[in-house]
């Protein structure tokens, strides 16, 4: 089961940003994956781990763009990398804390997390990185 089907849509049309949106998507569809395996607690941890990692290293990529080219929505959208990386981190404490199999009906955030963000913040930064460059 892919909860982030990957589909143009989902392009915002910048090399490395998409490379790193596919890349979350990849990671992010392994949760229903490792669930089903044995030690499924174990393995999701892992992979929410790999997702928390990979978000914040894709976020500073994103944030020194930003910053480079001097993007007018940068606070916004830094406060967007801010709450989504809390969120993250408070699904993961919560799923840390429950019962020694993982439940699924948590992992309720990728489409949201992922999907909202770069169908309108990370396509409008792509937009205006294209028209700098």
């Amino acid at each position: 089961m892919n909860w982030i089907v990957w589909d143009n849509t989902l392009d915002t049309g910048h090399a490395l940003i998409d490379s790193d949106h596919q890349e979350l998507a990849r990671l992010f569809n392994l949760l229903p994956e490792t669930a089903g395996m044995p030690r499924g607690k174990e393995l999701c941890g892992k992979v929410l781990g790999q997702i928390i990692a990979h978000a914040r290293a894709h976020f500073e990529r994103e944030q020194q763009l930003m910053a480079e080219h001097r993007y007018p929505k940068i606070a916004q959208h830094s406060a967007e990398h801010a709450m989504l990386l809390d969120q993250a981190l408070i699904y993961q404490a919560e799923f840390d804390a429950n019962a020694s199999e993982p439940d699924i009906a948590l992992i309720d955030f990728p489409e949201v997390w992922l999907s909202f963000h770069i169908l309108f913040s990370d396509k409008d930064l792509a937009r205006f990185l294209a028209q700098t460059a």
